[in-house]
């Protein structure tokens, strides 16, 4: 039987290797980002994963909704909170990440919402934060 030191020098060392391989899949991630950035003209919004699986990646990237997007997202949650119907709001959260994802695309796309299920939920939130104004404290 291991002793405990032995156990957490083992644990340590993995969580080592394990933040190297997230470091390597960010730089991928950027380096990704960026061209797809300096192709466009445009800057893009960025989100990192919480977590971490390997060939997955931890960045993702999306623009800003277009009008008729943001339009077709509003009135989607609109009719599912008029319906109470939870699943309607889902789909219209979905449909509305799924429009702005810029990153990844392809295989990756599919592995890293295997990964992490909840992708398209936080990145519609953020999506749509982005299509609005943000309020601003002003007094002092």
């Amino acid at each position: 039987m291991r002793s405990i030191a032995e156990i957490e020098k083992a644990r340590e060392e993995r969580k080592a290797a394990h933040a190297a391989e997230r470091l390597e899949q960010e730089a991928i991630d950027l380096d990704a980002i960026d061209t797809l950035e300096a192709a466009e003209g445009a800057s893009l919004f960025t989100m990192t994963a919480n977590g971490f699986r390997a060939g997955v990646p931890v960045k993702i990237a999306f623009r800003t909704p277009k009008p008729v997007e943001y339009k077709r997202y509003c009135d989607m949650v609109g009719k599912a909170q008029a319906q109470n119907d939870p699943l309607a709001r889902r789909k219209a959260q979905e449909l509305l990440a799924a429009a702005c994802l810029v990153y990844p695309t392809g295989d990756l796309q599919k592995a890293m919402l295997e990964a992490f299920p909840g992708v398209l939920i936080s990145l519609a939130i953020e999506a749509a934060k982005a299509a609005e104004l943000s309020a601003e404290n002003d007094s002092k």
